[in-house]
């Protein structure tokens, strides 16, 4: 698995278009998210901010897109202040160079359900931690659904909700914080640990 991040303007446009699409597979046709298509891809207005994205593919050489990440400063527009503020219940929304969102998280990997997250995704989340760690944030800030959040708790991440969670269409989302701390990144290393081991294992195994 190879990941990158960059802001848009530096991204290769066949990779765009890639990571469009697989949005729209993602969010349209297997969670039947009422949001509109352009060309079979899924672009919002929050796409033309510039902002960075995580894109993940098979293998450096590979332009097949298998999963992706948004991210913009809570310095201007993101759809938690701006999309979604009810999920804030009637607390400012986050604004500050040292807090950043996460949205359209998008992944197409076999699935490990450990921690229950795929590997791919684990390493996805700790690769984008130590990217914003050394940007200088300190929280991430986050609209997902209360799925999502019981496999963050489990991995250990350090979260905690603007309030309870509320039906927008058809998933139960919640506002979340994740905090960049020793917690956290100590979680993300111990889950990395159990990925290589069992990997090791079931190669030891193959082996016989």
């Amino acid at each position: 698995m190879f990941i990158s991040i960059g802001r848009r303007h530096k991204i290769n446009p066949q990779a765009l278009n890639n990571m469009h699409k697989l949005r729209a597979r993602i969010f349209k046709q297997k969670k039947m998210w009422d949001i509109p298509l352009i060309n079979d891809m899924e672009i919002d207005g929050y796409d033309a901010l510039d902002p960075y994205y995580m894109i993940i593919n098979r293998s450096a050489e590979q332009a097949y897109v298998c999963g992706c990440w948004r991210i913009l400063p809570t310095t201007g527009p993101n759809m938690l202040a701006h999309t979604f503020p009810e999920l804030l219940h009637g607390q400012p929304a986050p604004c500050s160079d040292s807090i950043w969102e996460l949205s359209r998280f998008a992944i197409e990997m076999p699935h490990d359900n450990r921690f229950g997250f795929s590997q791919g995704t684990v390493q996805a989340i700790h690769a984008i931690v130590n990217f914003a760690l050394g940007c200088g944030v300190k929280q991430f800030v986050t609209v997902t659904t209360v799925g999502v959040e019981k496999m963050l708790i489990r991995l250990g991440l350090d979260t905690s909700r603007f309030g309870p969670a509320l039906q927008v269409g058809v998933e139960r989302a919640v506002a979340l914080r994740i905090e960049l701390n020793d917690r956290t990144t100590a979680a993300l290393e111990r889950a990395i640990e159990v990925y290589i081991y069992r990997s090791q294992r079931l190669g030891d195994a193959a082996d016989f």
